[in-house]
Order: C-alpha cells, then sequence, then structure tokens
C-alpha cells in the first residue's frame, strides 16, 4: 500500500493546475485526493521528502526555443543566425539524441539528475573565495527589539538552536505553498546546524555532524574564537538566560583588544590556497582541535564591537557582509552576527543552503524573541523548550601558528583588498507592491522591468539576466534561472524614453513582458527552465570527452555570463504573522561577474521594497549607488505610466 500510495502522491503533486490555472475545476478534485492522501494537517520536516516528485528532464525542443528567445536580444542578425544554426545542428545531432537520452536515464535513477552536480560543479569545484562570491548575508529587523548585545544573541542562538533542533526531530512544520497542500522539499534544512565546507585543492567538500551528539557552538570575539556549551547530553536546550552567562564570560575572557592574529582570514583566500594552509593546520593536534570544534559546533555566534544604527541599512549590510577580516569564518553553514548596539544579522554558506532555508529559520528567529521591558533575557519558563543546568566553563579555541605568519600576512592583506573592492548600497525607492497590484500587474515583473530599465539608461545596452525561481516542489529542488530579458522587455525599455510613443503604449508594452517574465518563472518552478537543462548536457558531454565538443557549447551566447544577477528574497516562510517592524528588511549577495552587479530585493508589507546593490570598484563601468538609484528613479518613472502627478524624493539611499 505505501508503495502505491507513494506513486500516486508523487503523480498528484507533479500536477502544476492549482497554479497555472487556479480557477479550473478540476482542481477541486486534485485538492480532494491530495487531503484524502496526505492529511489536512501539516507534517512536520522531512514527513513528506519520499511523496515529492522526481525533478522532470525537459524536453530538447522546449529547451532550445527557450534559449534561442532569451539570447536573440544580445545579438546582432548575423550573430543571431549562426548561434540558430548551431542550435539546430545541437538538436538534431545523434550526438545530443545520446546526451539527452542519458540524462532521462539519469532522471530515472535518480529523483533529482542535476542536484549532485549543481552542488558539486557550482560550488564545491569553484576556486574563487567564497566570501564574496558565494556566501549571501541576511539583516535583522527594522526596528531594534534591544538594544543589549548579549540578551540578543544569546536570544538568537536559543531559537535558531531550537528550530534545528525541532527540524532535525521532525517537529517543525513542514513549509507548504501558500494555500495548498503542496509541500515544499525540507532537504536543506539538515544542513542549518552543525556543518561546515572543507577547503580541498581541487574539490571542497561539506562535513555534518548532525548524527553525532554535539552540544557546543563557537563564539568569536575581538578575532578570537570560543568554545561554549548550549546544549546537555541528553539534548536540552540551554536557556537564554543561561546562554548569556556563558556569553559574558567569553567577553571577559577576550578582553577589549583586537587579536590580530587573523586566523579567521584564511577562510576568504582562494579555495586551493586555503586547503594547502588547513592541511598544514591539520599536522598539529591542536590546531586540530580548534578546527574540528568549529566545523561541528551547532552553529557560529560573532560577537562584534562595531554598532551602526538598523536604520543605515548599508553600513549594516556591509558590516554582515564581510565584518572587519578578522570576524568571520567564511566556511560555517550559518553565522549569528550580534554589534555592540544589539542590532544582528547573519552570514551563510550558499553551497547547501538557499535563502529559503536560512530565511525560514531566520523570521522563526526573530519571531520568537522575547525580553522583559529592559531589554534582557527572562527566566527559563518564559521560553518552551529552554532548560537550566550545570555546564562546562567556555574554552579559548588554541591556535599553532609558527611558520605561517607569511601565509597570514597575505591572507589578511587578501581579505581586506576584496572589501574595500566590494561596493555595496540598500536602496529605497519609496513605495511597494500595492502600486503594481493596483495595476494588476506582478510586483515581481515590475521590479525586473525597473532593472531592466535602469541598466539600459546607466549602461546603454542590455545584458544577460539572472533572476532565480524555486524548484522546491521537487525531491531535493533548489533553483532554476528565469531570464527576465526578452524581446519584450527591449521594446519596452526602449519606448520608455521615446517621445514618439504614447504612454497607452508604453504601459502595453511593459505589461507584455511582466507577463513574459511571469510565464518563464512558471516554467522554471516546474523545472522547465534553459540554464540546468544545457547544464546537465554539457556536464555529459565533457564527461563522455565528446570531440569535438558541440558547437553550441563553443558559441558566442553560450559564453555570456549573467552581468546582471537578481534574487528576491523570500518572506513568509511561516504561518504566522508578525508586524513589518519585526520583519527582516532583506540581505544580499555579491555580483557572479566582476564587471556586473548583484542585486537582491525585498518586498516588506504593502508599502516598501529595499534594493541591496553590489558591485566591484575595481571595474570603472560599474557603480552600485548610480545604478540603485536608476532603479528607483526607473520605478518612479513607470508610475508615472499610470499616475503622472504623484511627486517623489531623490532620497534612496538607506
Amino acid at each position: 500500500w505505501h508503495f502505491l500510495k507513494t506513486r500516486v502522491v508523487r503523480f498528484l503533486l507533479d500536477y502544476n493546475g492549482w497554479f497555472l490555472t487556479p480557477k479550473h475545476p478540476i482542481n477541486k478534485l486534485w485538492y480532494l485526493m491530495t487531503i484524502a492522501l496526505l492529511g489536512r494537517t501539516t507534517k512536520g520536516a522531512g514527513w513528506y521528502q519520499d511523496y515529492l516528485p522526481s525533478l522532470p528532464v525537459p524536453p530538447l525542443d522546449h529547451t532550445c526555443k527557450m534559449y534561442l528567445a532569451s539570447v536573440r536580444p544580445l545579438l546582432s542578425p548575423e550573430e543571431y543566425k549562426d548561434t540558430e544554426k548551431a542550435v539546430n545542428e545541437f538538436k538534431s545531432s545523434p550526438r545530443t539524441r545520446l546526451l539527452q537520452l542519458v540524462l532521462r536515464l539519469k532522471g530515472w535513477w535518480s529523483r533529482n539528475w542535476i542536484a549532485e552536480w549543481w552542488l558539486n560543479y557550482i560550488y564545491l569545484r569553484q576556486r574563487t573565495p567564497i566570501c564574496f562570491n558565494s556566501n549571501y548575508y541576511t539583516t535583522g529587523t527594522l526596528h531594534p527589539t534591544t538594544k543589549h548585545q548579549l540578551d540578543r544573541a544569546a536570544m538568537l542562538l536559543f531559537g535558531s538552536t531550537t528550530f534545528g533542533k525541532l527540524c532535525r526531530e521532525g517537529k517543525m512544520e513542514t513549509v507548504m505553498a501558500e494555500g495548498t497542500s503542496v509541500p515544499f522539499c525540507m532537504n536543506g534544512y539538515r544542513y542549518l546546524n552543525n556543518t561546515a565546507r572543507i577547503p580541498g585543492k581541487e574539490m571542497d567538500r561539506i562535513v555534518h555532524y548532525g548524527n553525532e551528539n554535539h552540544t557546543h557552538t563557537v563564539v568569536c570575539r575581538q578575532g578570537q574564537f570560543y568554545r561554549i556549551q548550549i546544549m546537555s547530553k541528553d539534548g536540552k536546550v540551554l536557556s537564554p538566560q543561561g546562554i548569556k552567562a556563558q556569553l559574558e564570560k567569553v567577553v571577559n575572557m577576550a578582553g577589549d583588544k583586537l587579536d590580530e592574529t587573523g586566523i579567521a582570514s584564511f577562510t576568504s583566500l582562494p579555495r586551493a590556497t586555503w586547503a594547502e594552509i588547513h592541511e598544514r593546520l591539520e599536522t598539529s593536534p591542536v590546531n586540530s582541535a580548534s578546527l574540528h570544534a568549529i566545523d561541528s559546533a551547532w552553529s557560529l555566534v560573532c560577537l562584534d564591537t562595531e554598532a551602526y544604527d538598523v536604520s543605515d541599512l548599508t553600513h549594516t549590510s556591509q558590516q554582515f557582509f564581510h565584518g572587519n577580516g578578522y570576524n568571520r569564518w567564511f566556511d560555517k553553514s550559518g553565522s549569528l552576527l550580534i554589534m555592540a548596539n544589539g542590532n544582528c544579522g547573519g552570514n551563510v554558506e550558499h553551497s547547501v543552503m538557499d535563502a529559503t532555508v536560512a530565511g525560514h529559520q531566520w523570521e522563526y528567529n526573530l519571531s520568537e524573541e522575547l525580553y522583559d521591558g529592559e531589554g534582557h533575557v527572562l527566566p527559563s519558563s518564559s521560553y518552551p523548550g529552554a532548560h537550566d543546568f550545570p555546564v562546562d566553563p567556555p574554552t579559548k579555541l588554541e591556535w599553532e601558528l609558527a611558520g605561517f605568519e607569511d601565509d597570514l600576512a597575505k591572507s589578511k592583506k587578501n581579505i581586506q583588498d576584496m572589501i574595500a573592492d566590494s561596493d555595496l548600497v540598500v536602496m529605497n525607492p519609496g513605495f511597494g507592491k500595492s502600486f503594481p497590484k493596483k495595476c494588476k500587474l506582478s510586483p515581481d515583473g515590475f521590479y525586473q522591468m525597473a532593472m531592466q530599465l535602469a541598466y539600459y539608461r546607466l549602461h546603454k545596452g542590455f545584458v544577460l539576466t539572472y533572476e532565480s525561481a524555486t524548484t522546491r516542489f521537487y525531491y531535493e529542488g533548489r533553483t532554476e534561472t528565469i531570464r527576465p530579458m526578452s524581446d519584450l522587455s527591449v521594446a519596452f525599455v526602449k519606448a520608455m524614453d521615446d517621445p514618439s510613443v504614447t504612454r497607452d503604449q508604453v504601459k502595453k508594452l511593459l505589461k507584455m513582458a511582466i507577463e513574459y517574465q511571469c510565464d518563464y518563472k512558471m516554467k522554471a518552478m516546474r523545472g522547465l527552465g534553459v540554464d540546468r537543462h544545457l547544464l546537465g548536457l554539457y556536464i555529459l558531454a565533457k564527461g563522455l570527452d565528446m570531440k569535438p565538443m558541440p558547437r553550441l557549447f563553443e558559441d558566442k551566447a553560450f559564453q555570456f555570463t549573467f552581468k546582471l544577477s537578481t534574487s528576491q528574497t523570500p518572506t513568509h516562510m511561516m504561518k504566522r504573522k508578525f508586524k513589518v517592524p519585526n520583519v527582516c528588511p532583506g540581505g544580499g549577495f555579491g555580483t557572479v561577474d566582476k564587471d556586473g552587479y548583484g542585486v537582491s530585493y525585498i518586498v516588506i508589507g504593502e508599502d516598501r521594497v529595499n534594493f541591496y546593490v553590489n558591485s566591484k570598484r575595481s571595474c570603472a563601468e560599474t557603480d552600485s549607488t548610480r545604478f540603485g538609484e536608476a532603479i528607483c528613479r526607473a520605478l518612479w518613472d513607470m508610475r508615472s505610466l499610470y499616475e503622472p502627478d504623484v511627486p517623489h524624493s531623490d532620497n534612496f539611499i538607506c
């Protein structure tokens, strides 16, 4: 019965009509069948994994057609003819049919044909530093919940540890598609705690200590690292007051002077360089024990001495993205960051954990905060799952670094150079999603078209654009690429500043461009995008040592990089609702291309959206402030199509 039930449920959950055609009569029958088999009550994390459908392998014709449409605006007519010929050759080639067949076979014996390749080739084999090329960051709340650093650190550490424990025990509710019985894959949640990325000379590896009984976390203070106990051996979580007492001891042990040894700066090096140093460090039992303590810890807590106000999102984001070079261990899967004034955030290693996972834990942390009237944590009886018990005193992690002096000097210079090169600003246009919704336009599509318009105005051209879409409806699903730039978006952008085009014509072009982006998003969420499929075919061709390689993979269009990389920060991962002031105001990531931009944006309530813009100062063409301002002005110009007389400010920076 279980075998039959599993196959029937997978078939039902593979049905996409509930979001493609939500008003279709068959959806009621589909809903009743899923409820009958899965029940009305949402089950805990991991319960639905067996029932999730496998990620589909897209049809070759579908991928080729979408690919051509996505690159056509970037090519001259002659270049497009050449690319079209390469695609047609690829589509009709017996060698390509072999690749597609192998991919389909992999899709039959593996429930997610791209998952392992995505992890290995996109993340673990990349040799560039991960601090700006993989990790992402988040900020805390729009308004401070407490000004006391150690109280907030204790509260957030208690919350994140409790969340991880609930997930591990299958007691945290599975995330469901809003208003449906469709579960999301929860595979990434096991890496929230006790996880680290270990450098390798050719390929990194992920170590996860979730099956071991580790009871500690590691605290970074003044460039030094300390091990503190936060759980009992039988799995009880120490109360916030108990954790605060541990943190107070750490602060006293660390003193007021920064330790400039810089051991943490090693994690910012190119991965092969860090791997060689890591291997040498491991030869010392003292170093090996300290590295293991960090890797196996439930999480990493950084007690920063800086104190930016929560309203200063630009400087706050810079601090949480990279710190000062001494206070971030970028290899750790997740770090809690708390400034001296209680302002908080997080830094996440991306390889095994997308923002939808970390965002869920962060929402839980912020929604569970509870303090007394003066901002101090309360007795354990105030917090479900909190316990008081005797704990081991904090211990400082020791290092034997004789012979590493040159390595440390180079790594400290490396991180300081990268920090100086990072150009990060946060912008807020002054209105949110309520306006595009009022115009019956997709807010996400509205923001994407604003970025296309801003880029064209600033750089007089168009570039390949990345937007992420979730594929967590599928087993071990992560993301697929939306390519929002199209012939339709180009037509809209050019019409915006063309006085010969009427306002109604521009509005029509905008609507068409947004509809294209929305349609592409729906395909991507169903596993029918372009990029993962082409990546799989490329990896197979390389693995089978095809000579010559299919001409498609050497064509000019295939060499384009995503100079504009964008992503909307997920919100409302939990069923509970909490007030806008306690919502995370967003976070961001580094630019994917050294000559491009990384733009993360978050919709907060109905009336606010924040844009987190990053680029490289070493690139003469890019400028985060100018681009962020251009996005905000583009949004107001697009609004003026519908409301021509609405005044607005030019002060957009946060």
